[in-house]
This record gives structure tokens, sequence and C-alpha cells, in this order.
């Protein structure tokens, strides 16, 4: 009879757990608050301003976004890493404008006062790039 109620306890654990991490998430995205939750933007359905760029995981949102001369962007670091927005292409740093570290909910702007496209990329991370096209 101990031996049936060790495998029933066993099983119920087995299953709990199971059930847990299904509900919970597990690996290492599971601290990112859009991994698993079927929104792109990782922000439950939410999408940014026009004038605001979101680091969500890592990736810039919108990774293109086309304003005016004299706009000021936001960017928002939504996710649970540390980003940069330094620009330049390629990884190389043009010099034009570098937020520095970003901790997860910090901000950084900037104002394009001139037309152009201005490429701008994460240090840390790569691959994690975007670009502003700003218009007359």
């Amino acid at each position: 009879m101990k031996t049936t109620h060790r495998i029933t306890f066993s099983l119920l654990s087995t299953i709990t757990l199971a059930l847990f991490f299904i509900a919970f998430g597990c690996g290492e995205n599971a601290t990112d608050p859009g991994f698993g939750n079927g929104n792109e933007n990782g922000n439950n359905g939410e999408e940014p301003g026009p004038d605001e760029v979101w680091m969500v995981g890592q990736s810039f949102n919108p990774a293109t976004l086309e304003v005016e001369i004299g706009t000021t962007i936001t960017w928002e670091n939504r996710s649970e890493e540390v980003h940069t927005v330094t620009s330049g292409s390629n990884r190389n740093h043009d010099n034009l404008f570098d937020s520095g570290n970003i901790s997860p909910g910090g901000t950084y702007t900037y104002t394009f006062d001139d037309a152009g496209t201005f490429d701008y990329f994460c240090i840390p991370h790569t691959g994690m790039n975007g670009t502003i096209i700003v218009t007359d």
C-alpha cells in the first residue's frame, strides 16, 4: 500500500511541475515580457507612438521609422537587458549620437535636425539595428 501512495505522490508531483512550467515558461527568454505571448512587440498589443522606438528583447520596434526634420525620437527600453542607441552602420559608430547604456525602463531622446537616413545599432547585441529616415 505504501508503494502505491509513493507512486501516486510522485506522479502528482511530476504533473504539477509540468503544469507550472507550461503556465509560467522556462528558459533564457522567460524574463522577457514579450516572450511567448504572441505579440511581436512584446507589450501586450501596445504599439510605440509615432515618435517612439521600443527596445524589446534584442530588437528595435519599429526597426525603421520615417519622420520629419525637427522630430525628437524617444527610445524606450522595454526589455530586461541593457541596450544602447549608437549611430552608425555595420557596427561602426559615426559619432552623431550615442545613448550610453540604457537600463530596463530607461529612455533616450535625440532630435533630428537634418534630412537623411540615419542608421543605428545596439553595441552589446549584434544584429540589433535600426534606421531613422528624416524627410523635409
